[in-house]
């Protein structure tokens, strides 16, 4: 499940459409291509348990282009570098680089994503360590305390890489995409699993003498207007539509860490406030501990009383050493910098802080 009602993860799965638009007009072209390949990966993903949306993997890191190659040296459809191929079985030699093979390079991609699902417990957290790396992502778990993928403060890539993942099922699966001249999807002609497969048959990838295993068919479409919708009221209504699901549930932001009100100020430009962390922290090389003590000062103060946080040291509970560094305090309700002032301002008045 994808916690939308939180308004950070609405935010990057917008940015997420956003940046995959552009496929938004060629979707059917795009569609009939990826078909064949999804008939091969869709039946040895569910012959090992691994949940379909993981198809979509393969298509941005290599836009199925079997002879890939990125800047980092991952080769191939699901993108392996040289060790990890290796590793999971695949030749890499020059001459039989099995990378570029289709069906084998999936089967080593599903025994890694088994393996980094074994060590991480969660599917989201195996895609990102697919991406970002299996140390990176158990450092993260270390330091926060937890497995939320939704709630860890990642790198750029890897912090959205599940979201392009999320965009491109969204172009595939919803009908407000795909919507052509002839106003229906690709999937509307009545092409089923079973054509795909055939399809592949032709390209040489499935061959005759395999069994046909089960897949999922491609639904027709609804009946659409011809009339085509802008790309942003596309993405609106997206998000409209996910958002629908928790309409009693507010949003909540989680920031890098939380810290409680030891000792307020006065709610003034300059004004000098005390909070104590409530969980670890790592800033730079410096780890912070809970009840380490966060000194923040008010940058600004708007028209509707929200304070502007911004901490530059921490003071450790234990040596007293000092460790400077940057936090802005975090509206739970929108992600944005600016803590609403509350009615009651008490020491234990937790606030959220974003590195």
């Amino acid at each position: 499940m994808v916690p939308t009602q939180q308004s950070t993860v609405s935010a990057k799965l917008a940015v997420a459409l956003a940046g995959s638009s552009g496929y938004a007009r060629h979707v059917g072209a795009l569609k009939a291509r990826s078909a064949p390949f999804f008939a091969v990966i869709e039946p040895i993903l569910a012959k090992h348990n691994i949940p379909n949306d993981l198809k979509y993997l393969p298509l941005i890191e290599s836009a199925w282009q079997a002879n890939a190659v990125s800047s980092a040296g991952a080769v191939g459809y699901w993108q392996f570098m040289d060790e990890t191929a290796k590793l999971m079985g695949l030749s890499i030699d020059p001459a039989n680089d099995e990378r570029t093979d289709l069906r084998k390079s999936t089967e080593a991609a599903c025994r890694y994503l088994k393996d980094l699902h074994r060590q991480l417990g969660s599917w989201t957290l195996a895609a990102a360590a697919y991406n970002g790396g299996l140390g990176m992502v158990q450092r993260k778990i270390s330091r926060t305390g937890h497995r939320d993928y939704y709630s860890m403060a990642m790198n750029p890539e890897t912090g959205y890489y599940l979201y392009r993942i999320l965009a491109m099922k969204e172009l595939f699966t919803n009908p407000a995409y795909g919507v052509g001249s002839v106003g229906i999807l690709l999937a509307s002609t009545g092409r089923d699993y079973e054509a795909e497969r055939e399809q592949a048959r032709r390209m040489g990838w499935l061959q005759d003498q395999e069994p046909d295993l089960v897949g999922t068919p491609i639904e027709p479409a609804p009946d659409l207007p011809a009339s085509v919708r802008s790309e942003a009221a596309k993405m609106d209504s997206v998000l409209i539509a996910l958002l629908k699901s928790h309409p009693n549930t507010p949003a909540v932001f989680t920031g890098d860490v939380a810290a409680k009100l030891a000792q307020a100020g006065q709610p003034k430009i300059g004004q000098s406030w005390r909070f104590t962390l409530t969980e670890p922290l790592l800033a730079g090389e410096d780890e912070l501990k809970p009840g380490d003590i966060l000194y923040a000062i008010i940058d600004d103060v708007d028209a509707r009383g929200n304070l502007f946080f911004r901490a530059t040291k921490a003071v450790s509970a234990e040596t007293k050493a000092v460790v400077p560094l940057t936090l802005i305090a975090i509206d739970p309700l929108t992600g944005l910098a600016g803590v609403p002032h509350p009615k009651a301002v008490k020491p234990g008045w937790v606030v959220q802080w974003k590195l």
